[in-house]
């Protein structure tokens, strides 16, 4: 018999902690271990919500496990491990955010999404919470909604001069279906937002359909899909087309009933914005005929997809530049992007915190349809063949638009290359 080699034993991978990111919430802990019973019980929920806003943190997780608790937060779309909390203190800090959101402290078994306005020095912040139970207790996700980051016109998204002015000459004229096309979390709701924010100022109806309304815009009359009061996305856009609109926002395109409404809206003359979920600009196509949309009823109504995703820009105050290696020369050259001589890298300061990275920008592929793609839609062309045909136009990508971003040193190569194959024609 072969004698059993057994494999070694890996130590699990340790995480430092970055507990400088919850500086408010550990001191607040501190001094409840120090005074006990002494102290009034401190608002450990505000304090964690105060360190979040700080630190520019679009969501914070609180996760069980065994024996403990691990307390993460988002920032520029990259987690990172804060805190360990132990149970006792996890429980306070979940207990307190379920009173602040109307939440059964007692209910644990039990998936709960709820929504909670906290008042900060810097002004209210909206929350929205998931919580659900494991199997070492419950996980709580909360989405940190700040109107101020909605706030930016087209022209602070990213987008190169060029595409730029597509966009704007669509603007001028708005008219047929515009989507914005990408996974979650690739940032298609700024993109959408930014546009309502152009189109507010125009003496025209704007009416947006939305599950949930995450951010009220002034000017915008924003309508909440309803189902306890039968309000799902058809009702929903046939009461919208009663409100006699000029331009209509469907919040996203996610099955088939909401894209039926969606087409039917466009179909009706009306201007429509929405969201869609796919790869590319030209993946759009193939979503809506997954849907059964008709070719037809695709190219009467499709006029424009931006198509994006979210990279983290460089930190200004600490980049610095180092030569381009030989294997990063041939990725630039396939996918046809004149390689530069240097490339910026991440390294670290007081004021990105040590994280190399400040905020993030949108990488994006912009198809405005002609009449071509017109053509090729109803002769049901398959992806391929418009993306093809896109490529023999010279029309910049995703993966290319964010090699342009490296070259200039918005961003690291490192990002781009996280983009993954998705982007890639």
């Amino acid at each position: 018999m072969e004698p059993t080699i057994e494999a070694p034993v890996r130590e699990p991978r340790r995480t430092e902690l970055r507990t400088d990111l919850v500086r408010d919430l550990l001191s607040e802990l501190r001094r409840l271990a120090e005074e006990g019973s002494a102290l009034e019980m401190p608002d450990l929920a505000y304090a964690l919500i105060l360190d979040a806003q700080r630190e520019r943190a679009s969501d914070v997780h609180i996760e069980p496990r065994s024996d403990s608790y691990r307390l993460r937060v988002r920032i520029d779309g990259c987690l990172h491990d804060a805190a360990v909390l132990n149970v006792p203190q996890a429980r306070i800090l979940l207990n307190q955010f379920k009173a602040i959101s109307d939440v059964d402290p007692i209910v644990r078994f039990t998936p709960k999404d709820t929504r909670a306005t906290v008042l900060l020095p810097k002004g209210k912040i909206d929350l929205r919470l998931a919580l659900a139970p494991c199997q070492y207790g419950e996980k709580l996700a909360i989405r940190l909604l700040d109107p101020q980051r909605l706030e930016r016109s087209i022209r602070e998204l990213g987008m190169e001069p060029q595409m730029l002015g597509q966009l704007e000459r669509w603007l001028e004229n708005v008219s047929g279906m515009f989507l914005a096309a990408g996974p979650t979390g690739s940032g298609k709701t700024t993109t959408i937002y930014a546009l309502l924010h152009e189109l507010k100022f125009r003496n025209k109806s704007n009416v947006s359909l939305e599950d949930p309304v995450e951010y009220q815009i002034d000017g915008i009359t924003q309508i909440k899909v309803d189902d306890l009061h039968h309000v799902d996305f058809a009702e929903g856009v046939k009461a919208i087309l009663r409100l006699d609109p000029d331009f209509l926002v469907l919040g996203e395109m996610r099955d088939k009933l909401s894209t039926r409404s969606a087409i039917n809206a466009a179909l009706s003359g009306r201007a429509l914005l929405s969201t869609i979920h796919c790869r590319d600009a030209v993946g759009a196509v193939t979503t809506l005929r997954n849907w059964d949309i008709a070719d037809q009823e695709i190219a009467e109504s499709l006029v424009v997809v931006v198509a994006q995703r979210l990279v983290r820009r460089l930190c200004e105050k600490c980049k610095r530049e180092r030569g381009i290696s030989e294997s990063e020369r041939k990725w630039f050259d396939a996918i046809e992007v004149q390689a530069p001589v240097k490339v910026s890298v991440p390294a670290g300061c007081k004021y990105c915190n040590q994280m190399g990275y400040f905020g993030r920008v949108g990488v994006f592929e912009l198809w405005r349809l002609d009449e071509m793609d017109y053509r090729a839609i109803l002769g049901h062309k398959d992806e391929h063949s418009l993306r093809e045909a896109l490529a023999r136009r010279r029309e910049r990508n995703i993966l290319t638009d964010a090699a342009q971003k490296v070259a200039s040193g918005i961003t690291s190569l490192d990002e781009v290359r996280g983009l993954g194959g998705g982007a890639i024609a």
